[in-house]
């Protein structure tokens, strides 16, 4: 089984108990999960096996939280090489706003730059349309641990 760091960035709190709902179940499954709540650059280098999920959610005008600003900058520049490391993304929004789930989308894609690669698709969850979101994050991490265990 995998060990999962979980990035969360989140305003109301949503985004975290998604996170922690989508832990229980990888937990579940077997494997070791850390609900990150604030993470820090250097934390993404503690170890080079584990697995990154971001769990985010969108603020303002298409923004990161502020929590996920430090992380954001520093896989920006390029400060962190993550070559070959595995990440999943769940991002949060509200499909009403012009920048649905941007925040997610943000992560994504300076993941990609620091030289991580995906593992299955972004779960993109719109509140509009998810009323437990929850339960809908948890349900997404069942079937992306068992493509984690397929991988």
């Amino acid at each position: 089984m995998a060990a999962i760091q979980i990035l969360t960035g989140s305003v109301g709190g949503r985004a975290l108990q998604c996170a922690e709902a989508a832990a229980a179940i990888l937990r579940h499954t077997g494997h070791q999960v850390w609900v990150n709540g604030a993470p820090e650059p250097a934390e993404l280098l503690r170890n080079p096996e584990e697995i990154l999920l971001v769990c985010t959610s969108t603020t303002g005008q298409g923004e990161l939280p502020p929590a996920l600003y430090p992380l954001y900058f520093a896989l920006d520049d390029g400060a962190l090489d993550l070559s070959g490391r595995g990440f999943g993304v769940i991002a949060l929004g509200d499909s009403g706003y012009q920048h649905f789930a941007q925040g997610g989308l943000m992560l994504e894609d300076a993941l990609y730059r620091a030289g991580a690669r995906r593992l299955g698709e972004i779960f993109m969850m719109d509140a509009r349309r998810v009323d437990n979101q929850p339960v809908a994050a948890a349900r997404w991490a069942l079937a992306w641990s068992e493509q984690l265990q397929a991988a």
